[in-house]
């Protein structure tokens, strides 16, 4: 199973939404690690005025549900 994060960008006021394992709750498809959001992390993810997804996770979750229908 998989899920989607948010991380919020440092002074850019964005999200980037990040792919990960269940399994592996720390760590995206991209191989960046994630840490629990503090509060003021919730706060701006709640205030960005962007969002977008990263790339690297797009693809390897792409590969990885082509892989798994085989």
């Amino acid at each position: 199973m998989y899920e989607m994060r948010a991380e919020s960008t440092v002074g850019r006021g964005e999200l980037v939404w990040h792919v990960i394992r269940k399994d592996v709750a720390a760590s995206a498809l991209c191989g960046r690690h994630l840490k629990h959001p503090s509060p003021a992390a919730l706060l701006a993810q709640i205030e960005a005025a962007a969002e977008r997804y990263c790339p690297t996770c797009m693809t390897a979750f792409g590969s990885a549900v082509r892989g798994h229908g085989r």
